[in-house]
């Protein structure tokens, strides 16, 4: 029984890993719970692989999970700086009306030298 109870540890460690990887782009809010996913990732693979080597086993399944969830960790991180950064942009350029007159004559500009 302790050896479902290792094994389950390692899983789920390793789908928490796989999950922040994947949705550390999905914008601030999923990058967020990237980070969240991937600290607990890393916590359960840290048990995990204290259980396994307290008893002399191979932690395969528990080493995969810590990488992903580190990856996922910094994945999740950057992704969130990054659609912050974006955010705070697209926000200062809305509340300008000087950068939205020369957005507006570029776009016509362009759209006149297509046709």
């Amino acid at each position: 029984m302790e050896q479902q109870g290792k094994k389950g540890l390692a899983i789920a460690s390793l789908i928490l890993g796989i999950v922040a990887c994947v949705i550390a782009w999905w914008g601030i809010a999923f990058g967020i719970i990237g980070i969240i996913c991937a600290i607990v990732g890393l916590i359960l693979a840290i048990n995990a692989q204290k259980s396994y080597k307290a008893l002399g086993q191979k932690s395969g399944m528990a080493t995969a999970g810590l990488i992903l969830s580190i990856v996922g960790l910094v994945l999740s991180i950057i992704g969130t700086i990054v659609c912050g950064i974006v955010l705070a942009a697209g926000t200062a350029v809305a509340n300008d009306p000087e950068t939205q007159r020369q957005i507006s004559s570029a776009l016509q500009q362009i759209s006149s030298s297509v046709n």
